[in-house]
């Protein structure tokens, strides 16, 4: 069924003619595979663009959004037919469904909150949760817009912070769905609605993933165990040459969970151990961190399905995909723009960001 979809799209392709042929793709900041692993989503400034294993173009679909920026958060549901789009949390921009084999968006999602964060399908497929900029977090039904549930847990302060922004979701079974905020994990049962616990984990963070041992990891390198809201390890590199630890970017767990991808500032990419906590591999590639681009780059790295590779969105155009049990370097993609870290726009050409360039 799913390489009955992607000859589908090819020929939506090819009838599109002049869509893509010759069009700017625009600067990516979004990634996701799709479940057979057959296929590649980016989000960019222009749309959202499709490719198969080898980044041969297959599609590309242009969505509504304002001031030319990227979707923050991509997500596909399990038949790998609809993909959901979300955006930074600026501009009112709906969430987006698009209907991959029309190569087209068939439903918008819209509330009275104008912020949006992370999505993320539910394991029903016919669902979809949201999160937004105050914290709380939505279930809408994909196609009809309806709304099916509706969680906040409000604070008139956290820490001296006015915003709890909901920053990932992860769902533990069709009932069962975490939270996560920038200063708190929620566990809700949507089933019976009620909030079954509430963990501080005493920081905070801009991103964050689950495995399946139930365990989370954040962007500020703390992995906790969510059953009992304690912390079980701490992941940080600290550079001696700049007497600090480390900022990371994205972080995301392998299919399986027994190790994780962060993208760290000075545009590596760190590969480590969830259980030992070994670094596996330091690798080139990632993005070349600024305070302005930061909040850019929040679903910038893909697991293949068969956890065997990953792929990770470069601040510089490019798309690197490294084999998980060599650290060899696949495949590179250059076929997006470069962003400039400092006020948040594309170079003009190439050579301008030359020299920030990430190492090879």
């Amino acid at each position: 069924m799913s390489r009955i979809i992607s000859i589908v799209i090819l020929f939506a392709a090819l009838w599109q003619g002049g869509a893509t042929f010759g069009q700017d793709r625009g600067w990516a900041a979004a990634i996701a595979w799709r479940p057979d692993g057959e296929m590649i989503a980016i989000g960019s400034s222009t749309g959202v663009w499709l490719f198969d294993s080898e980044f041969k173009e297959l599609g590309y679909v242009h969505v509504r959004h304002k001031w030319d920026l990227p979707p923050r958060s991509l997500s596909w549901n399990t038949a790998g037919d609809l993909l959901a789009v979300g955006y930074m949390q600026l501009g009112r921009a709906p969430i987006q469904i698009i209907d991959i084999a029309k190569l087209e968006v068939i439903s918008e999602i819209s509330t009275r909150f104008p912020e949006w964060t992370p999505i993320e399908w539910h394991p029903r497929d016919d669902l979809i949760v949201v999160g937004t900029y105050d914290g709380t977090a939505h279930i809408f039904d994909a196609i009809t817009g309806e709304e099916q549930f509706y969680f906040v847990e409000r604070k008139e302060k956290v820490r001296g912070a006015l915003s709890n922004y909901t920053v990932g979701f992860c769902w533990f079974d069709e009932d069962i769905l975490v939270i996560a905020t920038h200063h708190e994990v929620y566990v809700v049962d949507i089933a019976s609605k009620e909030l079954l616990q509430t963990t501080d984990p005493d920081t905070v963070f801009d991103t964050t993933d689950c495995n399946r041992e139930r365990q989370l990891i954040t962007t500020n390198g703390k992995l906790y165990d969510i059953g009992t809201g304690s912390l079980i390890d701490f992941f940080t590199e600290h550079d001696l040459y700049i007497n600090r630890i480390i900022l990371t970017l994205d972080v995301a767990w392998s299919p399986a969970g027994r190790r994780f991808v962060a993208s760290t500032e000075g545009c590596l990419v760190r590969v480590f151990d969830g259980r030992t906590g070994e670094t596996l591999a330091v690798l080139s590639g990632g993005i070349h961190y600024e305070q302005q681009a930061h909040s850019f780059f929040l679903s910038s790295i893909a697991w293949h399905p068969d956890g065997g590779q990953f792929a990770v969105v470069g601040q510089f155009g490019d798309i690197r995909v490294w084999d998980v049990k060599t650290y060899e370097l696949q495949r590179r993609f250059d076929g997006f723009e470069p962003i400039n870290a400092v006020d948040g726009v594309p170079y003009k050409t190439r050579e301008e960001s030359l020299e920030y360039e990430c190492p090879e």
